[in-house]
């Protein structure tokens, strides 16, 4: 018998055999290995995003770049601005496609595990 520490329950033994080994699963090489994917988009798709909305306000306030015409009385401020929303969904676009590949080897982890 052991106790599961977060209901103070006593388990008898066909319960811990179902217990799940999560310590070994994220030791494992392939967790790493997802982790690390996973790391290598979210980190600089972030930091990418992040500075281009953040330019606009910045661009905005400090200069005057953005106040000249782009096309006829449209500035440049206007197209930035719209170019956010095109990026977003460009950025979207990709981090789907990218977590269907994750949730692949999360799939392919929890059949070797046989969970």
């Amino acid at each position: 018998m052991c106790r599961d520490g977060s209901a103070g329950k006593i388990l008898d033994e066909s319960e811990q055999t179902n217990l799940v080994d999560y310590e070994k699963i994220v030791a494992s090489k392939e967790f790493q290995n997802m982790l690390s994917d996973k790391k290598k988009f979210v980190i600089p798709f972030t930091i990418f995003f992040m500075g281009y909305s953040l330019l606009l306000p910045f661009l905005v306030f400090y200069t005057d770049i953005l106040d000249h015409p782009f096309i006829g009385d449209i500035t440049w401020a206007w197209a930035y601005g719209v170019s956010i929303t095109v990026m977003s969904v460009w950025v979207c676009s990709i981090y789907v496609r990218k977590s269907e590949r994750i949730d692949e080897q999360i799939k392919e982890i929890i059949e070797k595990e046989g969970l």
